[in-house]
């Protein structure tokens, strides 16, 4: 610690006094008192580095603070930066490369064989069947709805009095269409097939 003059009174002081004792003007020589990084100011920086690093600086912070708080918030934008890369390449590579599902076999099927099969063995039938997609031709019997409003057709052979026949439920979109058909014309549906309940029951038809 050396010993200096004030620029104002003249009377002796210490070089690391902040002010002259004597007439209290303040020591431009005087080293700066260090700051301390404050708690909240901490967390900032921990949490949010790209805004809170700045914060060190204001006059005062040291220079490990100031080397630190940098350090940090670098590494902070580079474990961001990898980590949304990591996520568009993946996004990419799953955009790219779609998982197509198979698409499921639909079955060609003569309306006398499954209805003969439905008339001789339930269970076989059902074996042979039942949450099948066919597609298959038939006489219609009749146009109608059931107590549900769901729409539907039967189709048979063509012959009188006949059951089992395929009863063909359809999505209430196809109204129109349904309501252009005629009783005793051919009509080719694929369905999925769900088993016998007096008639052979079909489910989500289209009209081929």
């Amino acid at each position: 610690m050396a010993m200096i003059a004030c620029p104002e009174c003249s009377k002796e002081m210490s070089d690391s006094a902040p002010t002259c004792p004597n007439c209290g003007k303040p020591n431009a020589n005087a080293p700066a008192k260090e700051r301390s990084v404050g708690v909240l100011l901490g967390i900032g920086i921990l949490f949010i580095p790209f805004i809170f690093a700045w914060f060190t600086l204001r006059k005062g912070h040291s220079t490990k603070s100031k080397i630190i708080s940098f350090i940090w918030m670098i590494l902070s934008f580079v474990i961001v930066s990898s980590g949304e890369d990591t996520t568009l390449s993946r996004s990419s590579v799953s955009s790219s490369a779609p998982i197509s599902a198979p698409a499921e076999k639909v079955m060609q099927v003569n309306i006398r064989d499954i209805l003969s099969a439905y008339e001789g063995n339930e269970i076989g039938a059902d074996n042979k069947y039942k949450d099948k997609i066919i597609q298959v031709t038939g006489t219609i019997s009749s146009v109608k709805k059931d107590m549900m409003d769901n729409l539907y057709v039967t189709l048979g052979t063509g012959a009188r009095f006949e059951i089992p026949e395929i009863q063909a439920f359809f999505d209430d979109s196809m109204n129109n269409q349904l309501g252009q058909l005629r009783k005793g014309s051919k009509l080719t549906v694929v369905c999925r097939v769900n088993g016998l309940m007096m008639n052979v029951l079909a489910e989500d038809c289209v009209i081929k």
